[in-house]
C-alpha cells in the first residue's frame, strides 16, 4: 500500500465507499458477483465489437460506422488519459481493498479512466444517442452503461473517480463525433481529412506515451506496483486494433460505401453469422505473446491494426462483391 493521505479530501470517501460495496459482497452475495462479472464483460474487447459488427454489416451501415468510429476513438483518447494520468489501482492505495480474484487478474494496468465503463459508454451510449427517439431502447442501453460502470467498484477494480472520468470521455466524444461523421456525409471526400487527422493524432500520441511521458516507478517491499512497459504495450496493443477500425471505417465509407436498403432479411442474417464467426476468431488471437521481444511486439501491432481493418473494411468489400457475383 503507498500513502495517498494527501489526496484523502477526494480519494478516502471513494475508499471508503469500496469498503463499504465489499461488506456487502462478501460473503452473503457471491451470486451477485458473478452477476456483475457478467455484466463488465459488456465493456471488454469482443463483445462491442460484435455489437458494433452487427449494427454495421446488417441493420445500418451508417450508424454502424459512427458507433465504430466512436468505438475506436474512444478507446485511443482513453487510453492516452489513462497513461497521462498513471492513477494506481484502489487496492494499492488501501489495503483494506481487496477486489474479486477474477477481476483484479486482469487489472494490472493503471486506473483512470474506467477503460470498461468508457466502452461501454461509448458503444452502448452511443447507441442510446442514435436511437433517442425510442425511449424504451434509449433507457435500456443508458441502464446498462451505469451497470457496467457499478460492476467496476462492484468487483474493486476502480474506484468512482475512475468510471466517472470513464463514461464522461465517452460523452463528449459521442456529440463531437456526432458532429463530425455529418460534416463529412455532406462530402465523402472530409473522411480522409477525418482518417489524417485521427492518423497523426494517434501518431503523436504514441510518440508522447512512449518518449515524452514519465512514469511513476513506486516499489513496495521490493515490488513494483505498475510496470509502465506492461501499461504501455497493452494500451498500444489495443490501440492499433482501434486505429484498424476507425481507418477502416472511413475507407470503406469513401471508397467503397455499401447500404443495406433491398437486402433481404437472409442476406443479412448470412453476413452477420459469417462475419460473428471470423470476428471472434481473430479477437480470440492470443495477444499475450507480443509482450515477450520487442520484434514481437512490432508484429503484434501490424495483426492487431490489420484484425481491426478487416472487420470494418476487407469484410464489407468481400461480402459486396460476393453478392455482386451471386447476381
Amino acid at each position: 500500500m503507498i500513502d495517498f493521505l494527501s489526496n484523502s479530501h477526494w480519494l478516502a470517501p471513494q475508499m471508503d465507499f469500496l469498503v463499504f460495496i465489499q461488506n456487502i459482497r462478501t460473503p452473503h452475495f457471491d451470486f451477485l458477483n458473478k452477476f456483475f462479472l457478467s455484466i463488465t464483460i459488456l465493456g471488454e474487447v469482443w463483445l462491442p465489437s460484435l455489437i458494433c459488427a452487427i449494427l454495421y454489416w446488417c441493420i445500418d451501415s451508417k450508424k454502424g460506422l459512427y458507433i465504430f468510429s466512436l468505438y475506436g476513438i474512444n478507446s485511443l483518447v482513453s487510453h492516452l488519459i489513462k497513461l497521462t494520468a498513471c492513477i494506481y489501482r484502489p487496492w494499492l492505495y488501501d489495503d483494506r481493498i481487496v477486489p474479486v480474484d477474477t477481476a483484479m487478474a486482469r487489472a494490472k494496468s493503471y486506473s483512470m479512466p474506467s477503460g470498461h465503463a468508457s466502452t461501454a459508454a461509448s458503444v452502448l451510449g452511443g447507441l442510446a444517442y442514435l436511437y433517442r427517439k425510442n425511449p424504451i431502447l434509449m433507457t435500456l442501453m443508458i441502464i446498462i452503461v451505469l451497470l457496467v460502470g457499478f460492476s467496476r467498484l462492484w468487483l474493486g477494480v476502480h474506484t468512482p473517480q475512475d468510471v466517472i472520468a470513464g463514461i464522461f470521455t465517452a460523452i463528449i466524444l459521442i456529440f463531437i463525433l456526432n458532429k463530425l461523421i455529418n460534416w463529412a456525409e455532406s462530402d465523402k471526400n472530409r473522411y480522409l481529412y477525418l482518417l489524417l487527422f485521427v492518423n497523426i493524432f494517434a501518431i503523436a500520441a504514441i510518440i508522447y506515451v512512449f518518449y515524452l511521458n514519465s512514469y511513476p516507478m513506486d516499489y513496495v517491499n521490493g515490488k513494483l506496483l505498475v510496470n509502465p512497459q506492461h501499461a504501455l504495450r497493452t494500451s498500444i496493443t489495443f490501440d492499433f486494433y482501434a486505429l484498424g477500425l476507425v481507418n477502416g471505417c472511413f475507407i470503406c465509407r469513401r471508397f467503397f460505401p455499401f447500404e443495406l436498403n433491398g437486402i433481404s432479411i437472409k442476406r443479412r442474417i448470412i453476413r452477420g453469422i459469417i462475419g460473428g464467426i471470423l470476428l471472434l476468431i481473430i479477437l480470440n488471437y492470443p495477444v499475450q505473446w507480443v509482450f515477450d521481444e520487442m520484434f514481437q511486439f512490432k508484429i503484434g501491432l501490424i495483426i492487431q491494426f490489420f484484425a481491426g481493418f478487416f472487420i470494418t473494411a476487407i469484410y464489407p468489400a468481400l461480402f459486396k462483391f460476393a453478392e455482386r457475383l451471386y447476381k
